[in-house]
């Protein structure tokens, strides 16, 4: 079950990395004043946030395996990995990259929608002065506006990488052998559902509990957020 656990950890390290990438693309999309960037970027978002993750998770292993075509799936996954000295990091597994891929997807809507809320509590006022003193439109946004509104989104973004951790769980309907998976093989060989449940439930628990405890302290110490709402991110979750 540990070995699952590290998958755990590393599918939602993966995901919620590409899904901040992904949102904040979303963002810049949706902030862009473009008719053409917005409506596909809204779109997007929106059906991302209405159909279950499941469903598309499906998608990305069954679907998407079925339009690349086996050479290509061979081709993605087939390579030796990298070399590290006298260790070898292996290459992901299929099940692996479209549960990383799918995941981050769906989690980069919901950043994108936090990081909206952020700018939005921007004042106008502070792209305006931006604008007057020379920044051109993508300047002012990247070196004004979206500074501050990551600063007003920072503990809704925490909370939604406690989601992504938990929706990691749905990766085993694709057969990526994270947590929940393990858990499930260990309860078929050894009949001990309650304890093998027990301990994975306990497992995601300790996860979400460090990350409630260690995210808005380090956020506090840069200066993020201050003491008083620094608190446990659970309720955002």
């Amino acid at each position: 079950m540990l070995e699952g656990f590290g998958m755990t950890l590393l599918v939602s390290a993966a995901a919620i990395a590409g899904g901040l990438a992904i949102g904040l693309l979303l963002t810049a999309l949706r902030a862009s004043g473009q008719l053409w960037l917005y409506q596909p970027a809204r779109g997007l978002v929106a059906f991302l946030r209405k159909t279950p993750l499941l469903v598309q998770l499906f998608f990305w292993y069954f679907g998407a395996a079925q339009l690349l075509g086996e050479n290509v799936v061979g081709a993605i996954t087939g390579w030796n990995g990298i070399a590290l000295g006298s260790w070898r990091l292996p290459a992901p597994s299929f099940e692996f990259l479209a549960a990383a891929f799918g995941i981050a997807l769906y989690a980069g809507a919901f950043f994108s929608e936090e990081l909206r809320a952020g700018i939005r509590a921007v004042p106008r006022g502070q792209r305006e002065a931006a604008l007057s003193l020379g920044f051109t439109q993508r300047a002012a946004f990247l070196r004004v506006v979206l500074p501050q509104a990551l600063r007003v989104s920072a503990l809704p973004l925490l909370g939604q990488c406690a989601n992504t951790i938990k929706n990691t769980s749905l990766a085993m309907g694709i057969g990526l052998a994270e947590l929940s998976y393990s858990a499930r093989q260990v309860e078929t060989d050894t009949l001990l559902a309650f304890q093998a449940f027990a301990v994975a439930t306990v497992l995601y628990a300790v996860v979400i509990l460090l990350l409630q405890w260690a995210a808005p302290v380090a956020l506090r110490r840069l200066g993020w957020v201050a003491a008083s709402a620094a608190g446990p991110i659970g309720a955002a979750a």
